[in-house]
């Protein structure tokens, strides 16, 4: 009688045990799925000779306000620890003791029901000058579902609470920019503009860390500091035209007036920082002085290898990239 009764209570626990263990492997299963419509996979990744996506440098430690250095970002600001910005702790893409990131387990924001104005791009040139004029949003008009409260998985891990919205911006740079014997640190806010009529922001967020790895933009590359949307790499949409040599198109200009181009170099290769001077940029050929996209840190600019251009409709100085947070 014992040894049935005892038999009958290991079958009940045994029973109750599966049942828990399935429910726990079916919310785990449910939770991958939801994570996984977050997740995507860039084509620059399917390159055999470029980086491993699963393992880029974490960008943090080479923010500088006094090195100029291949690889880092020459910042005229130091670093911000309080400052607002995306909760590490519930970060799963980043492997902070290995000091990497992998690009294919980072989430995005997914493109959804908001709708911006469409973007318009103009440029010019006057004499010496070259004038770009702006709204702030994506010409082609691809942009993520603002505001990012609206996925609890996204806001868990950065609770911005930024939707884009328009502004009308005047950039006026040299149209034949000369290179500087002391390259400067990059400012605040915009330090380049694309030919999609969006600024481009340096790599580092508000606290000083990598941005494009720490926190989370939309699958269009972009994301909002309040309402200012801009990009803190380029996104490889841009890059679809090539020259003759397969050598990327124009996709910018930085605000020191040399161009950016995208991820390739000469015979359509992919280009890295070890491709790049200390301004993640280089000279060849007709195209002269240019910077280039890379996969890796500081993805667009370094320093800025000629003077840049200071006034921007009375934003010089003001930090755009810092946008509240959203408190737990």
């Amino acid at each position: 009688m014992f040894r049935t009764l005892l038999t009958i209570s290991l079958t009940i626990m045994l029973l109750s045990c599966i049942r828990s263990e399935t429910k726990i492997n079916q919310k785990t299963a449910l939770l991958f799925t939801e994570i996984k419509q977050f997740q995507m996979k860039p084509r620059l990744c399917q390159y055999k000779e470029g980086l491993d996506c699963r393992n880029l440098r974490l960008g943090d430690e080479y923010h500088s306000t006094k090195e100029m250095e291949r690889g880092y970002l020459y910042s005229c600001d130091g670093k911000n620890p309080s400052a607002p910005g995306s909760i590490q702790e519930r970060i799963t893409w980043i492997n902070f003791p290995k000091k990497t990131w992998n690009i294919l387990k980072k989430l995005w924001l997914p493109e959804g029901d908001f709708r911006a104005t469409i973007g318009m791009y103009s440029e010019r040139l006057d004499g010496s000058r070259r004038i770009i004029e702006i709204n702030n949003l994506p010409k082609d008009g691809y942009i993520g579902d603002w505001p990012m409260s609206n996925y609890k998985i996204l806001n868990y891990i950065d609770r911005n609470p930024g939707i884009p919205s328009s502004k009308n911006l005047k950039f006026v740079i040299p149209s034949k920019p000369n290179i500087l014997d002391v390259p400067k640190c990059l400012s605040l806010g915009p330090v380049g503009v694309t030919t999609n009529g969006v600024v481009i922001y340096n790599a580092s967020d508000a606290r000083g860390n990598d941005a494009v790895a720490h926190e989370i933009v939309d699958v269009f590359g972009g994301h909002p500091a309040r309402d200012e949307y801009h990009y803190h790499f380029i996104p490889e949409r841009f890059d679809k035209n090539s020259l003759e040599d397969g050598h990327s198109g124009k996709v910018g200009y930085i605000i020191d007036g040399f161009p950016i181009y995208g991820y390739k170099g000469s015979g359509g290769k992919l280009i890295t920082n070890k491709d790049l001077d200390i301004c993640h940029g280089h000279a060849h050929g007709e195209l002269g002085y240019h910077y280039h996209a890379t996969l890796d840190y500081p993805y667009t600019v370094g320093c800025f290898r000629g003077d840049p251009f200071e006034q921007l409709n009375g934003l010089k100085g003001r930090r755009l990239d810092r946008p509240l947070r959203m408190k737990d």
